[in-house]
């Protein structure tokens, strides 16, 4: 099992770990501050510094069997298998994702008090990110009910803190899992918890900033209808 390091510090921006295995061009790592894709996230990238001054780029990063395998720009020799390396992560792309994913939880809790929907689907790339819900209709006004509301949260300085509970403990609370599926593997005994002052409290795996001040402006891109009841709204994050 990797320890995931940015489950409990989503700031980390260097580490050092142990290489525990080597397949082909990707590493395991004892333990890991680069998040891998899942849960509509794409992958931390990077660099991996080895102990000889070698460095190669962190392409992708997956997770399988508690194993956080770390994708390389080549193919690292097997000589540094059980040696100890630096990860550096390309922290503007992680700042980014984590300021997005903090507000499309914040959109998610709009959804669900304002308008009693779950969220049934998402996405989060550096550039922008969407949400799919299903609802009866988005016209402008709504969209725009959204926007306000997401700025008044963001204004608000609403601090975002992290805890974990047992998964049985935990699905006592429907309102932890606040996908229409929910999305945890079955395997998955302790569930983390994010929780946006006085906003939102869910499940979830994922990389966030420590207040929603530092969301910055939220900029809606525009919407889609893919079918009876099912919207999508693209979005965005500037400073």
């Amino acid at each position: 099992m990797t320890e995931l390091l940015f489950q409990k510090d989503s700031y980390l921006k260097e580490f050092e770990a142990k290489i525990v295995e080597i397949i082909e061009d990707s590493i395991i790592l004892d333990k890991t501050a680069f998040a891998p894709k899942g849960g509509g996230l794409t992958s931390d990238l990077g660099t991996i510094l080895f102990n000889d001054g070698e460095q190669l780029d962190v392409v992708e990063v997956t997770s399988k069997g508690g194993k956080i395998y770390h994708k390389l720009s080549s193919n690292p020799d097997s000589k540094y298998s059980g040696t100890s390396v630096k990860g550096i992560l390309d922290w503007e792309r992680r700042y980014k994702q984590m300021r997005l994913h903090t507000v499309l939880h914040s959109i998610s809790s709009i959804l669900y008090k304002k308008y009693g929907t779950t969220v049934t689907g998402g996405n989060i790339t550096p550039e922008k990110s969407r949400v799919d819900f299903d609802i009866d209709h988005l016209r402008q006004e709504r969209v725009q009910e959204i926007e306000t509301t997401v700025k008044k949260i963001i204004d608000g300085d609403h601090k975002v803190s992290v805890s974990f509970l047992e998964r049985e403990e935990a699905l006592k609370d429907p309102d932890l899992i606040r996908t229409k599926v929910n999305l945890i593997p079955e395997n998955v005994k302790i569930l983390r918890i994010v929780d946006i002052e006085n906003i939102d409290r869910q499940a979830d795996g994922g990389v966030h900033v420590k207040s929603t001040k530092e969301i910055g402006s939220f900029v809606p891109l525009k919407t889609e209808n893919r079918g009876k009841d099912k919207k999508r709204l693209y979005f965005t994050v500037k400073p």
